[in-house]
């Protein structure tokens, strides 16, 4: 819930500027519009079980900066968009039906926005003028993004595999996001994705 609003707000709204043509501002604002649905549609929920407000926290460290240019954006929703569906995926199973229902619903429109991003970002890769500066994102985009699925000694993430809420700990996703990010970076974009830790401790260091 917290997520997909900080990043509609940190990410899709402010790509509406910078997108380079008027099918790519048209994407972008669909992006932003079903990003913050999907928000309204988890606060429900979060509403009806009297949870907590999660913006009482901080956001996510990925969600900390808003983006500054067009290959940012489409990279974001190829890499960090792509952690969201290795959590929803996890959440398509789990005990709570509500729940695991509405990611069932929502998984479509998330790899709509992951395909955007692939070939946004694909298109981009293949201009030699632009390859440094994919890279340049990429080296700075994937070390944060594996932050985004906590830390490796959750006690959370302990307690909602004992609910049958989550199947996988923290670094079980941190993994396969990490498998499914480098054949994006490698395979499809011709880029190098960088060494990162399958462990996380809080810091970034």
């Amino acid at each position: 819930m917290r997520n997909e609003r900080a990043g509609a707000a940190a990410f899709d709204e402010p790509s509406i500027a910078h997108a380079p043509t008027a099918k790519d501002k048209w994407l972008a604002c669909r992006m932003a519009m079903e990003e913050y649905g999907h928000h309204l549609q988890f606060n429900k929920l979060a509403a009806a079980l009297s949870l907590e407000d999660p913006y009482t926290r901080p956001p996510l460290t990925v969600f900390e900066e808003e983006l500054s240019s067009w290959p940012e954006y489409v990279l974001s929703k190829a890499l960090i968009d792509l952690a969201e569906i290795v959590l929803m995926e996890d959440l398509c199973s789990c005990s709570y039906r509500p729940l695991r229902d509405l990611c069932v619903s929502l998984m479509p429109e998330e790899r709509f926005h992951v395909r955007l991003g692939r070939d946004g970002s694909r298109r981009l890769a293949r201009d030699p003028a632009r390859r440094g500066e994919m890279q340049r994102v990429v080296d700075g985009m994937v070390p944060v993004t594996m932050t985004f699925f906590g830390r490796s000694d959750s006690p959370n993430n302990a307690r909602f595999r004992r609910w049958g809420i989550k199947r996988l700990t923290n670094d079980e996703c941190r993994r396969i996001f990490s498998e499914r990010a480098r054949s994006i970076v490698e395979d499809d974009l011709n880029l190098v994705f960088p060494e990162v830790k399958q462990t996380w401790n809080g810091s970034m260091n």
